[in-house]
């Protein structure tokens, strides 16, 4: 249940890139003792939705400019073999339908601003594909992704100036799934990686900003290597008495 409720606050954002988990507070918080909270952390560690450092602690990791290409090589070569194999095997009416209900949310959450949810929808939409390709050592690895995948499109629908062209990138996606087309499919499969890549340079060039302390205050410029490993979402500063690294090691 903790590592349930631990990881949705991190994917919804409520724990940013940089936050320090501070075993105290968030145990009064979930209202459990430190030990089931431990195991909830390192389980999240496992999934790569938290960062271990020795004698630092454990926080949300900031996704680096290689980690974001690392991933989108990994996704790409997933996603392409799957759509050959989607294609090879006939697109059925249900993988048709059930795309065009996630674009439907993501035309949805994009008019309401609702960040959080487009990026789940964005990830929905690509889950499925990789689900209809009948294999499931491909949609082990993606899922062995997806929480990464999470947080990296979080960045990327930031990068947006219109939001609602992500879900028009994706309608189109679907009517040429839809039509059966594997030449033309993949053609378009390539051009929206392409264009993803461009937003998440963007993305990991760009600093982000975060109260840091319990009161409105606003940083101008971006935030210095050991004020992003103390901020916390909830906008309070935690580990002020521990040596932050002056710059995060490799992550495992």
């Amino acid at each position: 249940m903790v590592t349930g409720l631990l990881r949705d606050r991190i994917l919804g954002g409520e724990f940013p890139p940089g936050t320090q988990m501070n075993e105290v507070e968030l145990a009064a918080y979930f209202e459990v003792s430190r030990g089931p909270l431990r195991e909830a952390m390192q389980r999240l560690v496992q999934e790569g939705l938290l960062v271990s450092y020795p004698r630092h602690g454990v926080f949300v990791p900031t996704l680096t400019s290689e980690d974001l290409e690392d991933i989108f090589v990994a996704r790409r070569a997933i996603e392409r073999e799957a759509l050959r194999r989607v294609t090879a095997r006939g697109v059925s009416a249900g993988l048709v339908a059930d795309l065009e209900v996630i674009v439907a949310r993501m035309k949805d959450a994009a008019g309401r601003g609702d960040k959080s949810t487009l990026a789940a929808q964005d990830l929905a939409f690509h889950r499925r594909l990789v689900k209809a390709a009948g294999s499931t050592r491909l949609d082990r690895l993606y899922g062995l992704l997806a929480n990464e995948m999470q947080l990296c499109f979080r960045m990327i629908v930031d990068s947006y100036s219109d939001r609602s062209e992500l879900s028009a990138e994706h309608e189109q996606l679907l009517h040429v799934i839809a039509s059966g087309d594997k030449s033309a499919a993949l053609a378009l499969l390539d051009r929206h990686f392409a264009e993803a890549d461009d937003l998440q340079a963007a993305a990991s060039g760009r600093p982000r900003e975060h109260h840091l302390h319990p009161h409105p205050h606003h940083h101008h410029g971006p935030l210095a290597d050991d004020q992003i490993f103390h901020e916390h979402a909830d906008g309070y500063r935690h580990g002020d008495d521990q040596e932050a690294p002056p710059h995060p090691p490799e992550q495992p």
